[in-house]
């Protein structure tokens, strides 16, 4: 399914409701990935003789870009790629305006349309590949996991943030009507009925997606290993680890 015109109408509202339906929480998440990369970016520096700022992070799926700002805080030197113009757009206008007013101490991100199936960079070039609750777009996942790997620098890590659901009882109790009739009807009432349909792809998305382990197992099959997954906010949200063998 070609998501691009999903995501290319919807991408004046994006960041509004990203912020509104999460209460927020979505900054925490995005910065948890920030230091996880941060993380890698600095043991590979320091394996490999060079500068943190030599380590090349491509965030795909960037959407408007707030991962892409997130790692570029950290000192990293980031691409991000996305197949929605219209995304695109709104990311480009915000790092402008960011960067000409309080953050010109840090890289700025390039941002430029991509295809998760098919990267423009050569093999190995990428040493960090991080996506940010975008996986689960993408049409053939087997084959994109694999581009990705072809990209990867030996040693290189994919770091990918995605939704699951809370695992506790009590909070999925709650947060099912919440998250599949709520968000739905308030981004309809939000857009006067223009965003809903857009909304409902998004739920279904997310509740057909491969949750937990069973993405793990899907990670390893594609041929990553120490692959891991950290739960946030209970299990709302979820940070995949997987790396590319040495």
């Amino acid at each position: 399914m070609d998501t691009a015109p999903i995501f290319n109408d919807i991408s004046g509202n994006y960041d509004r409701f990203n912020h509104l339906f999460s209460m927020n929480i979505d900054k925490s998440w995005r910065k948890s990935c920030a230091r996880c990369a941060f993380r890698i970016a600095s043991d590979l520096s320091v394996s490999r003789g060079v500068e943190v700022s030599a380590i090349k992070v491509l965030d795909l799926a960037c959407g408007t870009g707030d991962l892409s700002i997130a790692l570029a805080k950290k000192g990293l030197s980031v691409i991000g790629a996305d197949i929605s113009e219209g995304m695109l757009e709104v990311g480009k206008k915000k790092i402008e305006a960011l960067w000409k007013k309080k953050m010109t101490r840090y890289p700025k991100p390039e941002l430029r349309k991509g295809d998760g199936a098919s990267l423009p960079f050569e093999d190995g070039s990428i040493d960090i590949v991080t996506i940010g609750y975008g996986i689960r777009n993408f049409d053939d996942r087997p084959s994109s996991l694999r581009e990705i790997m072809r990209v990867l620098s030996p040693g290189g890590a994919l770091l990918i943030l995605e939704f699951g659901q809370p695992r506790n009882a009590f909070m999925r109790f709650f947060y099912k009507p919440y998250f599949k009739y709520m968000i739905p009807g308030m981004a309809s009432a939000l857009t006067k009925g223009k965003d809903k349909a857009a909304y409902t792809y998004f739920i279904n998305s997310v509740e057909k997606f491969p949750k937990f382990e069973m993405f793990c197992r899907e990670l390893s099959e594609a041929g990553y290993t120490n692959v891991s997954f950290k739960s946030q906010t209970g299990g709302i949200s979820v940070l995949y680890k997987a790396f590319k063998a040495k």
